[in-house]
């Protein structure tokens, strides 16, 4: 059984929520409060699991003794209940300890429904103020903390803009003639590059044709030396030919 205490000072406000809890079986109001020190009183005496909590009363308002119920009495959940929708009176709320923010326009089961996920402590926020401040708008205000997977996405973001800063500073330094100064010293380079391969190439290729006219060289030399061979065993076959017939 969730017991619920009901602060608003409209008394027929009182009476509606209250119509809205009566069908459900686990739900059980136990009182009601026209003003904030007296939701206050209510708390301290009769514990109640949830305080249903409008956000403007007379005498002390939702938000004061929201602040008040959440240092004292760690065991009651307060859950917003009102027809303003503004963001700073939701950050402020949960601010100071309110479980959810919920609207005056609900619905009896959306209503049940909210209360029984406070009770187990989950944060509740209508679903016209989640796409009003965090769809439409994309606005995350400043009273939120952040949990740990976003700030560790915050910190990858950090250091990927550091990061872009500093090349961006580099940019910037580099002037139009540092710019020019730094393409002609790359250029050089490559020509120097260049020149360097066709100085190589230039003396392998020398080397080829010195190398081809030295066999070129040595090719004539045998041709010749040949011929001489030749020419000395035809003349050494006439002597020899003479010798045997004219004897």
């Amino acid at each position: 059984m969730i017991n619920v205490l009901i602060a608003d000072d409209q008394h027929l406000v009182r009476k509606i929520i209250e119509s809205y809890l009566e069908p459900e079986p686990d739900l059980n109001v136990v009182g009601f409060a026209e003003n904030g020190a007296t939701a206050i009183d209510r708390v301290s005496s009769l514990k109640p699991d949830v305080v249903l909590m409008d956000l403007e009363m007379p005498v002390m308002d939702g938000l004061t003794a929201t602040k008040t119920i959440a240092e004292r009495f760690t065991d009651t959940k307060v859950l917003m209940l009102s027809i303003h929708d503004r963001q700073q009176d939701l950050a402020q709320a949960l601010k100071l300890g309110a479980r959810g923010y919920w609207l005056k326009n609900t619905t009896a089961q959306e209503l049940s429904n909210a209360i029984r996920s406070v009770h187990q402590g989950y944060f509740q926020l209508a679903s016209e103020l989640i796409e009003k401040h965090f769809v439409k708008d994309t606005v995350i205000d400043a009273e939120f903390q952040p949990d740990i997977e976003s700030n560790e996405r915050l910190k990858i973001v950090e250091t990927v803009v550091a990061e872009m800063e500093k090349k961006l500073e580099l940019v910037k330094e580099l002037t139009p003639q540092k710019l020019n100064k730094t393409i002609e010293n790359t250029v050089r380079q490559e020509i120097s590059g260049q020149s360097e391969q066709d100085a190589n190439l230039q003396f392998r290729l020398d080397r080829l044709n010195h190398q081809v006219n030295r066999i070129k060289q040595g090719t004539n030399f045998a041709l010749k030396a040949q011929l001489v061979c030749n020419l000395i065993l035809i003349v050494a076959v006439i002597a020899l030919c003479y010798a045997v017939f004219w004897q």
